[in-house]
Parts: C-alpha cells; sequence; structure tokens
C-alpha cells in the first residue's frame, strides 16, 4: 500500500538534491505527519545519469505516494502523475526537513477542496449575483487575445468564461472538473510552477492568494514566468472591508477558510511591488456589509476601500 512521502536527497541525508528525482542518491522516507521512517540509497544513481524511466523509481518505492524534489522532467513528472497515480511535488527549498514541512502545511488547505469540491461548485450557483459581480469586475481587467494562465484554476469558474486555457492546481479533484470546462489544468503548487521562464503575456490569482503557504514566493514565481511587461491580475476578498470581516468570521466556524490568511489591498500592493511589479490599476466590487445582500449583479468601480472583491493589477519591470 503506498502511504509514505519520498523527498530527493543529497549524499549529506539532509540536503534536497538538486537534480532530476530519479537520480537521487538517497530518498528520505517520511510518514504523513513528517516524521522522518528512513533514508534508502538509489540502485538506479549511479554515475548521476538521467535514465528519464519513472517506473524504474515508481517499482523501487513501492509504498510510496508523493515524490517531493527540486527537479524533475516535465514528462517524467506527467507520466507519475496521470499514469501512474503518484503525486509529484515540485519545491524551492534546500532542507528536505522545510521541504515536508512546506507540503504538509500546503495540505491543509489542498485536502479541504479534495473533500469538499462538490460544495465549492454549490457555492457559484448559490450565490450567482456575487459571482457574476466578480466575473463581470474580472473581464474588465483580462488582457484580450493574449496568453494568459491561471494559478490555482480550481474548477475553472474564472479561467473558463474569461477564455484562459491554462492552468495549474494541486488538488486533483478540483483539476477533474475544469479539465471537464476544457482547461489544461497542471498539477503544481504556486511556489514551485512547472512553467517555463517568460511562458505567458498574463496570469490570474484569483482569490488563492490566500491559500497559499508562502505568498511573496508565490509571486516571485509568477513573476518568472511571464514575459516583459506581462501583467499580474491578484483578485482577493479584501480584508479590511465589511465583507471580508464577514470571510474572517468564517474563518473559525467553516473548513474552507480554516487555515487560509487573508490579506489587505494594500498587503498585496506592497507584496507585489516587493516580487518586481508595479501597480497598474486597482479596481473593487461587492459593495455592502454582507454577500447575504447581494441578490444583483453588482457593477465596479476604480480604487479599494468600499468593496469587499478587490482586483490588483500589476505589471512586471522591465
Amino acid at each position: 500500500m503506498r502511504k509514505f512521502i519520498a523527498v530527493s536527497t543529497q549524499k549529506d541525508k539532509k540536503s534536497i538534491w538538486i537534480g532530476h528525482f530519479g537520480v537521487s542518491p538517497i530518498y528520505s522516507i517520511f510518514d504523513e505527519n513528517g516524521s522522518l521512517i528512513e533514508q534508502r540509497e538509489n540502485p538506479y544513481a549511479g554515475g548521476g545519469k538521467h535514465h528519464d524511466d519513472p517506473d524504474l523509481i515508481v517499482n523501487f518505492l513501492s509504498d510510496v505516494k508523493t515524490f517531493i524534489a527540486k527537479n524533475m522532467g516535465q514528462k517524467s513528472r506527467e507520466r507519475l502523475i496521470n499514469k501512474l497515480g503518484i503525486e509529484s511535488v515540485l519545491v524551492d527549498e534546500k532542507d528536505i526537513y522545510k521541504a515536508i514541512n512546506y507540503y504538509i502545511e500546503a495540505k491543509k488547505n489542498i485536502d479541504v477542496f479534495e473533500e469538499c469540491w462538490e460544495k465549492y461548485e454549490e457555492w457559484f450557483d448559490k450565490n450567482k449575483a456575487v459571482y457574476e459581480s466578480e466575473l463581470e469586475m474580472l473581464k474588465e481587467v483580462t488582457p484580450k487575445n493574449k496568453k494568459g494562465i491561471e494559478i490555482g484554476v480550481g474548477s475553472g469558474r474564472f479561467a473558463y468564461p474569461l477564455g484562459i486555457k491554462d492552468g495549474v492546481e494541486p488538488s486533483k479533484e478540483m483539476a477533474k472538473v475544469a479539465k471537464e470546462r476544457g482547461i489544461n489544468a497542471v498539477y503544481g503548487y504556486a511556489e514551485k510552477l512547472p512553467i517555463k521562464d517568460e511562458e505567458y503575456d498574463f496570469a490570474l490569482i484569483a482569490v488563492t492568494i490566500c491559500f497559499v503557504n508562502d505568498a511573496v514566493k508565490a509571486l516571485k514565481e509568477i513573476n518568472r514566468i511571464l514575459k516583459p511587461n506581462g501583467e499580474i491580475i491578484v483578485a482577493i476578498v479584501d480584508k479590511e472591508s465589511k465583507i471580508g470581516k464577514e470571510y474572517l468570521n468564517k474563518k473559525e466556524k467553516g473548513k474552507f477558510y480554516k487555515n487560509v490568511t487573508f490579506f489587505s489591498t494594500q498587503e498585496i500592493e506592497e507584496m507585489l511591488q516587493q516580487t518586481g511589479f508595479e501597480i497598474k490599476t486597482v479596481r473593487q466590487t461587492l459593495f455592502g456589509d454582507s454577500i447575504k445582500t447581494i441578490n444583483e449583479k453588482q457593477p465596479s468601480k476604480e480604487g479599494f476601500g468600499e468593496g469587499g472583491f478587490v482586483a490588483v493589477v500589476g505589471v512586471k519591470n522591465g
């Protein structure tokens, strides 16, 4: 039975291996709670040459369900996830213990969506006017006829109507729904995107940044995958708004928001500037004390401070 987590490890038995997962000298085996079980020598690591055969490692690590690495070939990774059912996670850590802790913390939010994806879908139908207001505002700030991607694409509720064809999503159940909507949803985490440098004209991260483990690192990754002068759209529930405070109250009660970190618009602007973006525009919608009172689609307007849902648009410097 596959139940353990394997982290690619250097010969010192404490550092992440910087080469491909398949030729790691050591595999550190952890349980689901992050406790080290053992460290196994890789019989296929001789000479450090990449053999490009994930089946060998899958068979060798027959009790492992998750591979964690700094680097992994894209084709190998796709085969692991789609054909062999092995979760493959890329991390940007140097220490194996930091890597496993990052994964366990990140999984807390992902597991909620794995279990409750149907409730997530139902929310959009129950709160149609709220959803339409959010979507209309995002249409106003999303570049037209440009190559875009949504980070944390979820079930594709935003990407599909916005014409975004690509997405990254760590929840397998959510990604399935996105794929049914025609989105090319690849498995991955925001802090280490499985995407080439300067690949996209724009990136959307809508109501997702509050769920990531390291928001600054995620924004740096998005900067990396954007072309020069590419745009990022960060959409949030502003914690300083009346509706944002309503969501903060839900944090104590509901499953979805238990482990999230809500941000203010000013905090998002500061993080964008810190990670190589210049603020282009800010728009807001969802005006009122509660989403429960919103029964008709609302317009958006420039700025922030009144609306509960805010989109901050940044342009990549240089």
